[in-house]
C-alpha cells in the first residue's frame, strides 16, 4: 500500500474517532440544544457525517430547532455541514484507489462513465433518504472534483433536510429507517469500501465493466 493512501486512510480514521467524541460530547454534554442555533446544528451535522458511521446522529439536535429556524435556513445549515464532513468518506474513497493499481484502458471508460453520470448520481442520492456513502467513496475513488462534490452535496442535503425540517422531523423516521442505526451504518461502510475496491482493483473492475459492456452491446443489437 502506498504511503499517500495509508496517510489518507488514517487520518479518516482519527478524524472519524475525533468527531465521534466531540458529537457525543454536543448529545449527552448537558447543554440546551435549542441553544446551539444554526451554526450548532452546522457544526453537529459535519461532525456526524466525518464520523461516516453515525452520519444521522445529529437528527435529535436538529428535531428541536425545526419549531424556531426557517426550514429552508435549518436545512441550509445542516445540509452545508453534512457536505463538509463527507470529505472523510471522499477521501477514504481515494485512499483505497491509491492502494490498488494505476490506470488502464478499462479505467479509462470506467472514468468517463463517471464523470458522465457520477455527479448528477450524487445529487439525486443526496436529495433523498438513500444512504449516499458508497457514491461519495466512488467519487473519491473516481477522483471526481472535490469542489463540485461539495456543492452538489451541499445543495442535494440542504433540499432532504429543509423537507425534513418542514415536516418537523418525520421525513428522518424513514432516513433512520434506511440506515438503521450505527450497526448498520457500521456494515454500510464495510459495504462502501468492499464496493470501491470491486471497482477499482483492475480484475474485478474488468469483469464487472465487461459484463456492462455485454449487457450494453446486447440492448443494441
Amino acid at each position: 500500500m502506498k504511503t499517500k493512501a495509508v496517510v489518507s486512510v488514517l487520518g479518516v480514521s482519527a478524524t472519524a474517532i475525533i468527531s465521534g467524541l466531540l458529537l457525543w460530547r454536543m448529545l449527552f454534554g448537558g447543554e440546551d440544544i435549542t441553544s446551539l442555533g444554526l451554526g450548532g446544528i452546522f457544526l453537529a451535522s459535519m461532525l456526524s457525517h466525518l464520523t461516516m458511521v453515525a452520519r444521522d446522529l445529529f437528527v435529535p439536535l436538529f428535531i428541536p430547532l425545526t419549531a424556531l429556524y426557517h426550514p429552508v435556513l435549518l436545512g441550509f445549515s445542516a445540509g452545508v455541514g453534512g457536505a463538509i464532513g463527507d470529505v472523510s468518506a471522499y477521501a477514504l474513497g481515494w485512499g483505497v484507489s491509491e492502494s490498488l493499481e494505476g490506470k488502464n484502458k478499462t479505467e479509462d471508460l470506467v472514468d468517463r462513465w463517471v464523470s458522465k453520470y457520477g455527479l448528477w448520481a450524487i445529487l439525486v442520492v443526496a436529495a433523498t433518504p438513500l444512504p449516499d456513502l458508497p457514491i461519495v467513496m466512488l467519487a473519491g475513488s473516481r477522483r471526481l472534483p472535490l469542489k463540485k462534490l461539495l456543492v452538489i452535496e451541499a445543495a442535494g442535503k440542504t433540499a432532504l433536510y429543509s423537507v425534513g425540517a418542514f415536516f418537523g422531523g418525520r421525513v428522518f423516521e424513514v432516513l433512520i429507517g434506511a440506515v438503521g442505526g450505527l450497526t448498520a451504518s457500521a456494515l454500510l461502510v464495510v459495504a462502501s469500501i468492499a464496493f470501491t475496491f470491486l471497482i477499482t482493483w483492475g480484475p474485478s473492475r474488468d469483469y464487472i465493466f465487461g459484463l456492462i459492456e455485454k449487457f450494453v452491446s446486447s440492448g443494441d443489437s
